[in-house]
């Protein structure tokens, strides 16, 4: 047996011989998976060394420089959609760019030492969708708000004469724009709106929620 390579376009080296050699340990009663799920899946990398800080607007929605939107998700994807129904709710009251859209599952370890900041992390079935979906449509709404705000305050006009869409905020009467990534850490340095005082979409109104897209886990699980 020679040491050919066993590898896939973005896995980690490995060798037949390391190959063999770890899956060995089956014959002593286990077997050892190290799967990096952490991007889109898992816990975020962005916070290692040398990446850019990122501007938590509130603690369901993360925002990149680059546009890029973590949505995090504290309900449990066991195959029944959960994770990608929840983005696209969230997504929808936002007004994000879907493409540059990126989840991420705070562990239990971190909604205890933030005092239970994403409230019940249960799940059951289509309940993980059914039990939470008001008050993460309600965490997107008001990010967007507190983005539209950090805008409206650096041009000094009124929020009610901006627009959103795809992470872009307009002010059509002086033909200015922005993105969600250039005022997100302006954003989040302002107060979250009560919840309750929200305002959502219609359903009827809805163009990405309750569409059937892709599963965001299903490449990284893979």
């Amino acid at each position: 047996m020679n040491n050919t390579s066993l590898n896939l376009p973005g896995a980690p080296a490995l060798s037949r011989r390391s190959f063999v050699v770890g899956t060995a340990a089956v014959a002593g009663g286990g077997l050892a998976l190290g799967l990096n799920l952490s991007l889109g899946v898992g816990q975020s990398l962005a916070q290692t060394a040398g990446a850019p800080a990122l501007a938590e607007v509130t603690v369901w929605v993360v925002i990149k420089p680059d546009n890029g939107t973590v949505i995090r998700i504290a309900r449990s994807e066991m195959g029944q959609g959960t994770r990608t129904g929840l983005a696209q709710l969230v997504s929808e009251e936002l007004e994000c760019d879907w493409a540059k859209v990126t989840t991420e599952y705070p562990s239990p370890g971190r909604n205890h030492a933030r005092k239970r900041a994403w409230g019940d992390m249960s799940t059951g079935g289509s309940r993980g969708i059914r039990g939470s979906q008001a008050y993460v449509r309600q965490a997107g709404a008001a990010a967007r708000l507190m983005l539209l705000r950090a805008a409206a305050n650096d041009w000094g006009v009124p929020e009610a004469e901006l627009t959103t869409a795809n992470s872009v905020i307009t002010h059509a009467a002086s033909n200015r724009r922005t993105t969600y990534g250039a005022v997100a850490a302006a954003a989040s340095q302002l107060s979250v709106p009560d919840f309750k005082s929200i305002q959502l979409k219609n359903p009827r109104t809805w163009k990405l929620a309750g569409q059937p897209m892709p599963r965001i886990d299903t490449l990284d699980k893979l």
